[in-house]
């Protein structure tokens, strides 16, 4: 299977689980709340719930990165799950929820494993050591701009997916509590994702911070560096105005002359650079 498709698959996937736990849990409490087996339905509503709350937690709270696992809400699904099962054995009850329980539950193991994963990235451009290829980048007044421009400055930049993305978002915003630090050292921090320019500086004044907000123009810089996750967005979300290729989260810091001096590039979409961790390479 060729990445483009399985990434096609993954856009499909993550709007299709997020519909089915929301469609689940109604389903689930009006079952309850007609006097179905309530030990069973109960179980399954929670575990359908466990996925929309984990979804809605992104949104409303500021959630820069996750564990591995996820393994406080992998418990809860698992465990509600396998307790649904049980009764349903136990009582010698026919009944569908449990059915609906354990795709809750498959549906999250997909989401952990497969959805999450970027696969190799040994193949980018990106390398410690070595000098970043030149990149074309506009500002959000459409200014052409390239990365030689850079030169004489030490540069943190962030390759994100777009405003749509709450662990990108977050992921910026948290950068806020470290400006400081990062000016301290020299370094400017740059963000740069394909959304649109109107989207971009809207972005840039939420933030109110000086960051240089940067519009990667048909994701060119993203092909250029070998970063491009193609058919990355949920679907869905193309009725927004957003591209349906995004760039992988990736993160790195150039020297004055250009050269890679510090570089994560995740294999995990959740997975994301603690500044902290950035700092510390930086003045080591």
């Amino acid at each position: 299977m060729s990445e483009s498709l399985e990434n096609k698959l993954k856009s499909i996937f993550l709007t299709a689980l997020v519909t089915y736990a929301v469609i689940v849990s109604v389903i689930g409490i009006i079952a309850i709340t007609q006097g179905a087996n309530r030990s069973i339905w109960l179980s399954v509503t929670v575990s359908a719930a466990t996925i929309v709350l984990y979804f809605a937690r992104l949104y409303l709270v500021r959630v820069p990165r996750t564990s591995p696992g996820l393994m406080g809400f992998s418990m809860s699904i698992f465990g509600t799950t396998m307790y649904a099962i049980f009764q349903s054995y136990d009582q010698q009850i026919a009944s569908i929820g449990p059915i609906l329980g354990m795709i809750c539950l498959s549906g999250w193991a997909a989401y952990v494993v497969w959805y999450s994963e970027l696969g190799d990235r040994s193949k980018d451009r990106i390398k410690e050591g070595k000098q970043l290829p030149t990149i074309e980048l506009e500002d959000y007044d459409g200014k052409k701009l390239s990365s030689n421009d850079w030169k004489g400055q030490k540069r943190l930049v962030l390759f994100y997916r777009g405003n749509w993305c709450p662990i990108c978002t977050a992921q910026v915003k948290e950068l806020t509590d470290f400006e400081t630090k990062f000016k301290e050292l020299g370094v400017k921090i740059t963000l740069i994702s394909p959304q649109s320019h109107d989207k971009s500086r809207n972005h840039a004044k939420r933030v109110g911070m000086d960051f240089d907000f940067f519009v990667d123009v048909n994701n060119s810089a993203a092909k250029t560096l070998g970063i491009l996750q193609e058919n990355g967005l949920p679907a869905g979300f193309q009725v927004l105005g957003y591209e349906n290729d995004v760039p992988k989260p990736t993160t790195f810091v150039l020297d004055e002359n250009g050269k890679v001096i510090f570089s994560d590039l995740t294999t995990n979409y959740r997975l994301r650079t603690r500044p902290e961790d950035i700092l510390a390479a930086l003045k080591n």
